[in-house]
Formats: structure tokens, C-alpha cells, sequence
């Protein structure tokens, strides 16, 4: 069970990083990995992967991504559903992606999941490629230290 440990390093007063920033992980995004191989199969560019930052959400049930990395992807909506925001309830389609939590550089993954369902939402903004929700938080163990400044996570 691979375990990640991060601890944000900064100057000001301890506890205040973690808590502006949030538990933000490296992230990328691919194609599904069948989609991939029917685009090989056929002879077609595969779109790069795209690497971003990727907030850990405990709030969210399900992941969703930056719109624009739907753009760039190419991924096509596989469906709808209605999305609860703190704004109020609204729509969104649903894509199929591959997310890859990345872990320390020159390591393998941590963990790779192809998503039949993400959400959309304007992500890019804030900073962030996704928000990682429950539907991946089911596989791991989080320990979030407020004190700290540190989080870490097991898949």
C-alpha cells in the first residue's frame, strides 16, 4: 500500500498553509485507457497527458475536472446529471477520464483510475486540474494534521 506524506513548508504561523492551500496532490489526465487503444488501433493522435494539481475534497462525492482539460482531452460526454454546489443546483455533463495521482519523482504512480463519470466544473481559476472525491477517497486512508501542516494519504 503505497503512502504519500506531504508537508507544506512555509514561514507563517503553523497551521495556516495546509488550511489556504488544502491537501493538493501532483495529478494527471489521459484519455481512458480504451479509448487510447482504439486511437492506436486506428492510427490517430493520442492527446498528452495533462499534469496539474489535484485538491483532495472530502466534500465532493464524485471527482470532477477543469473544463478545459475536457477541451483538451477530446473525451466526448457520456451523459448528465443534476450537481449540488454551493451555489445551488445546476447540471453538468459527464466524461471519461484516466486519473493518475502522481508520487514522488522518479517513483511509479501511487495510483491510476480510469473514471466512466467525472464532472465538470471551472477549475482552472483556482489552480486546480481536478478535485478528487470520494469515489477515489474510498480506495485510501487520509490523515489530515491541521497542527502540522501535513497531510498523508495510503492507497
Amino acid at each position: 500500500m503505497p503512502i504519500l506524506n506531504y508537508r507544506m513548508e512555509a514561514k507563517p504561523p503553523p497551521g495556516l498553509i495546509l488550511q489556504k492551500r488544502g491537501p493538493i496532490l501532483v495529478v494527471e489526465l489521459r484519455v481512458p485507457e480504451q479509448l487510447e487503444n482504439l486511437l492506436r488501433q486506428q492510427a490517430q493522435t493520442v492527446p498528452p497527458p495533462l499534469q496539474g494539481i489535484g485538491l483532495l475534497d472530502t466534500g465532493a462525492s464524485g471527482t470532477m475536472i477543469d473544463g478545459g482539460a475536457v477541451s483538451a482531452l477530446g473525451v466526448s460526454a457520456v451523459g448528465q446529471v443534476p450537481l449540488m454546489t454551493p451555489a445551488g443546483q445546476t447540471a453538468s455533463l459527464l466524461y471519461p477520464v484516466r486519473l493518475t495521482i502522481m508520487g514522488v519523482p522518479g517513483q511509479p504512480p501511487v495510483i491510476t483510475v480510469n473514471l466512466t463519470h467525472v464532472t465538470v466544473g471551472p477549475l482552472a481559476p483556482q489552480g486546480f486540474l481536478c478535485l478528487i472525491g470520494r469515489d477515489i477517497l474510498q480506495r485510501a486512508t487520509l490523515f489530515y494534521n491541521g497542527p502540522d501542516d501535513s497531510f498523508s494519504i495510503a492507497f
